[in-house]
């Protein structure tokens, strides 16, 4: 497996030894034997309940997904990956990084901020760092509360090393990477969080109760159908980006980091109203230029489907205040989580997974 996935599945896998100790007993003070001197008092006996480790508040970073920014640089070193529709049926993600790229990893292009991006950023904490947004958005933004910078340089540069940017050029070339990505995150006072991720689930522990489904299709928008296809050898979902009406068919999605497949362990999908907003007033014509929102801030639930180990599960997810969402199967139990990277899939209400 490439490092940089390494890495994530090394921070992830971390966390759920921290959080399922936590969640255990202590182990009660032995019996004295006939023979052996007055118990020692508890306290000397007992083996201490260690302390989740604290996640370091992450970066929330906005990564173009219209064909001309593929293949995209860093996605595969992002803990949690957000995708969801945006203006004419294109998708973004929102990257999410507990822990920074390597220094030499870029990450990008790096684009506009949408109105789900500060939902994002008031559940999960930290900074988001994006490139313009609307007058709308840009409003908003200001008056939540949260980090968020707009074009900050550093740690954003135009480049024209990434295939996209020498390709294209802008605005497909606005780019970090690891190193200016430790350096801000130290200017800007990032500390930790009060939540932790999901308990994870080795493959081979995954409970019954799914479907085997080796390859499907989520329907984002009529212009967005990212195909997932399961590889065993891996435990990982590669993805393919199929035609559309409007825009060409790309083929398998690689991190121009590691020249390979972006690979995810998890793939969620979220059923959540889709909100058309009118955003704007940008049009010299006098037309606005219509944004979308999203039910998933606190308090929301729904219903969804979680593609692990190459089985499909139905699920439920409910939003905290802040933190990830709490997935649910339809027996009560949590639902099962891998350890590594896990891809979000927003998708309208409603709306399934293809096999």
């Amino acid at each position: 497996m490439p490092p940089c996935k390494t890495r994530a599945s090394a921070l992830l896998a971390g966390v759920v030894v921290a959080v399922a100790a936590c969640g255990g007993a202590s182990h009660p003070a032995k019996s004295p034997s006939a023979t052996a001197s007055p118990s020692p008092s508890p306290s000397a006996t007992a083996t201490p309940t260690p302390a989740p480790a604290a996640l370091s508040q992450p970066l929330l970073i906005q990564v173009e997904n219209l064909y001309q920014a593929r293949p995209q640089s860093g996605l595969s070193s992002a803990d949690v990956v957000y995708e969801y529709q945006t203006e004419g049926g294109i998708s973004r993600f929102t990257g999410i990084w507990f822990t920074k790229p390597p220094s030499a990893d870029m990450v990008g292009p790096v684009r506009s901020a949408r109105l789900i991006s500060l939902r994002l950023l008031q559940i999960y904490g930290g900074a988001l760092i994006y490139s313009g947004a609307s007058n709308y958005v840009l409003a908003q933004a200001s008056a939540a509360s949260g980090k968020h910078y707009d074009d900050p340089e550093p740690p954003l540069f135009r480049t024209s090393v990434p295939p996209p940017a020498a390709r294209y050029g802008a605005p497909h070339n606005l780019y970090t990477n690891g190193a200016d990505l430790a350096s801000f995150d130290q200017s800007i006072n990032l500390s930790t969080v009060s939540y932790q991720l999901w308990t994870r689930t080795p493959i081979a522990q995954l409970p019954t109760g799914g479907t085997a489904v080796s390859s499907f299709t989520v329907p984002i928008s009529a212009e967005e159908t990212p195909i997932f296809t399961y590889q065993p050898a891996a435990g990982e979902y590669e993805r393919s980006e199929p035609a559309t009406p409007e825009y060409p068919a790309t083929g398998v999605l690689n991190d121009a980091n590691i020249s390979a497949p972006w690979e995810t362990p998890n793939v969620v999908v979220l059923q959540a109203p889709t909100i058309p907003v009118a955003a704007d007033n940008e049009n010299p014509s006098g037309g606005y230029t219509e944004g979308l929102d999203f039910g998933i801030g606190p308090s929301a639930s729904g219903s969804g489907q979680l593609a692990v180990g190459g089985q499909l599960y139905s699920i439920t997810w409910t939003q905290g205040v802040t933190g990830p969402p709490v997935l649910t199967l339809a027996d009560g139990q949590p639902a099962p989580i891998a350890p590594g990277q896990v891809l979000f899939e927003v998708v309208n209400t409603g709306a399934t997974v293809t096999p």
